[in-house]
């Protein structure tokens, strides 16, 4: 599943990467992130999928820095107009 779901990814990529929307593209940068999250659950003996993903302080810094290409400002500045 985790090497169907990195498939998944890599098509993204190719096929968002024709749109010219960079923030659009960076949801591949999310993708792998998750991807692999889920392959270390998975060398750990951890089920994601009932367990959920145990992101470590490198996803985290990471995760910020995917956020903040999508939407333009980091996470704790995503408030609701």
């Amino acid at each position: 599943m985790v090497r169907r779901m990195g498939a998944l990814a890599s098509i993204f990529g190719v096929r968002s990467g024709s749109i010219g929307n960079r923030h659009f593209e960076a949801f591949r940068d999310l993708m792998d992130l998750y991807t692999a999250m889920c392959e270390r659950q998975m060398k750990e003996g951890n089920d994601f999928l009932d367990d959920g993903v145990k992101p470590n302080e490198d996803d985290v810094a990471r995760l910020n820095l995917v956020f903040e290409r999508i939407f333009g400002f980091t996470p704790e500045n995503f408030r609701a107009k």
